[in-house]
Formats: structure tokens, C-alpha cells, sequence
């Protein structure tokens, strides 16, 4: 299905540049609101998400709560554990761990909600808006890291992290609070890797209005976030709600689909494969986590 509609833009070619470089009225303009354009072709009308079974994998006792997904440059699923600072490989052809490494003393305990990478760094959110930084280790190795605050806070709940390399940007999507005056959205905020700090105003906003429309009980409640490496459109999952959505590059909703609850009872992050296949993470809530795969099928 292709619905091209109105979203907001806040942040655009100016997303990445330091205060200094920013004239002041940039930083305090209104949001402008864009007109629609050519309908443009949708990434996720490509894959069959309606598959029955589609590929699927259950995952080691100790991913029950994974919580979200990334891929590296050279073609490895990184993910990680809701609840400790563990972060793992896993070979998505079978669903089974390939490596583990901690970063931190090992006792950080936080609601880690996303993971992203650029290069040989790795960024992990906390739902309070906390980043970590910290260099890939060697299994069962220990990775130092540096702590980055930022002004999102647990009304935001933080849910989803990707690199934008557009912009070298961390895109950080929130669940709850889109913030003061963006009543009836939910936000992705950017925050730049060149300053280590998040830009005051949304980078995309969505208007529930209108995907709710689509999702399961009118609910949208973004869980996980991912660029494509094709298009360079955001792919947004959400575990309320039970869909998927995929924005270009100017905010505006190229699509939206339906997740079965049956294959994907509570997904938590996605992923895109060398192949383009789509990978979401469901959370086992207490039971077990699972992997599916979607490959390119249109």
C-alpha cells in the first residue's frame, strides 16, 4: 500500500552543523510543513510480509528480551540485551550466537532500547535518552565506554537507534512524549556524532492521524528504527500497534504495513542483511525471543 502524506520536517540539510555554524533563526524556526510529491516507489512493498511461515529462528534463552538490531559494514547482525550491557553477534541464517562482549565494568544495568553502528563504533540508547559509545571487543572481551546525556528523558522512553550517514547522525525515536508542542506525533530526534549533542527539535514528526489508521487497536508506539541501505528511507516498526512504516528522506510515509501477531508478537528492532532481506527482533516477553527474515520477493 502507498499513502504519501503530510509529516513535518524540522531538521534538514542544517541537522548535523554545530550551534556556531547555525544561523540563530535556524534554531528557532517553526517547522515547515511540506507539500506532496511524485508518489515514489516503496522499499517495503518488496517484501511479503504476510508470509506464512515466514523464515524464522528462536533465539538462546539469554536473548528473551532482545532489544534491538543493527548491521555492520561488513555483513554481521549485531544486537543486544534489554536489560545488561551485553551486546551480541548472531548469524542470522540460524538464529545462534557467534559472539558476546559486555561494555562497561559489567554490572550497568540500564533499559537498553536500541543499537547502532558507524564503522567500528557502536551506540547503545537507554529509554531515558542516555547514549553509550563504545569500540567493538573480541568475544567474551570488556569494552569501555563514554556516556553522553542528553535533554530526552523517561517521558520520552527512547525505543530505537540508527546512523544516518547522510547527516552522521544517531536518528533516536521515542515511543512515548514526542516533546512540548508536538502533541499528536511521535518524534525521531538526531543526534549529531560531530557536536555529541541532540538537536533541540525533531529531526522527522509523525502524525498519528494518520498511521493509526493502519495499526492493529489505532495504537503507534515506535519500537525500533532502520535505514535502508538502498534508498536511504526509514524503515519504523512498532511493537503497539503491530506495523511497519517506511519514510524518505523529506518525512514523508512511503508506506505502511501490518505485522501478524503470530510471527511477530513483539518486535523490537530491525535490520537490513547485505541481500536486503529485513530482519526484525521479537522480544520472548519471559519466553523466547525469536529472528525473522524477509527477503526481497517484488
Amino acid at each position: 500500500m502507498l499513502r504519501p502524506l503530510h509529516l513535518v520536517l524540522t531538521c534538514c540539510l542544517l541537522a548535523c552543523s554545530t550551534k556556531e555554524e547555525r544561523p540563530a533563526e535556524a534554531q528557532t524556526a517553526e517547522p515547515v510543513v511540506l507539500q506532496e510529491s511524485r508518489e515514489q516507489i516503496s522499499w517495503l512493498s518488496r517484501y511479503d510480509l504476510s508470509a506464512k511461515p515466514p523464515k524464522q529462528f528462536r533465539l538462546a534463552k539469554k536473548l528473551s528480551e532482545i532489544s534491538g538490531l543493527a548491521m555492520t559494514d561488513d555483513g554481521r547482525l549485531i544486537c543486544h540485551d534489554d536489560e545488561s550491557a551485553m551486546v551480541y553477534q548472531l548469524d542470522y541464517a540460524t538464529g545462534s550466537i557467534v559472539k558476546q562482549f559486555v561494555f562497561g565494568s559489567g554490572f550497568l544495568e540500564e533499559d537498553f532500547e536500541g543499537i547502532a553502528l558507524k564503522g567500528d563504533t557502536m551506540y547503545v540508547a537507554s529509554s531515558g535518552g542516555d547514549i553509550f559509545e563504545f569500540p567493538e571487543v573480541a568475544d567474551k572481551g570488556r569494552s569501555s565506554f563514554r556516556l553522553f546525556k542528553t535533554a530526552l528523558s523517561q517521558k520520552n522512553d527512547v525505543e530505537g537507534l540508527e546512523y544516518d550517514p547522510e547527516t552522521d547522525c544517531l536518528l533516536v525515536a521515542c515511543k512515548a512524549d514526542a516533546g512540548e508542542h508536538f502533541r499528536g506525533y511521535k518524534a525521531i530526534y538526531a543526534f549529531s556524532l560531530k557536536t555529541k549533542t541532540l538537536l533541540e527539535k525533531p529531526r522527522f514528526l509523525i502524525p498519528l492521524k494518520e498511521v493509526k489508521k493502519e495499526s492493529a487497536r489505532g495504537d503507534f508506539n515506535p519500537s525500533g528504527i532502520a535505514r535502508h541501505p538502498v534508498s536511504g528511507t526509514i524503515f519504523i516498526v512498532t511493537a503497539d500497534g503491530e506495523s511497519i512504516i517506511e519514510i524518505d528522506r523529506a518525512g514523508r510515509v512511503l508506506g505502511q504495513e501490518k505485522l501478524p501477531k503470530r510471527t511477530n508478537s513483539q518486535p523490537e528492532g530491525i535490520a537490513f542483511a547485505p541481500d536486503l532481506s529485513l530482519i526484525i527482533c521479537n522480544d520472548g516477553q519471559g519466553g523466547t525471543g525469536t529472528l525473522s527474515v524477509y527477503p526481497v520477493v517484488r
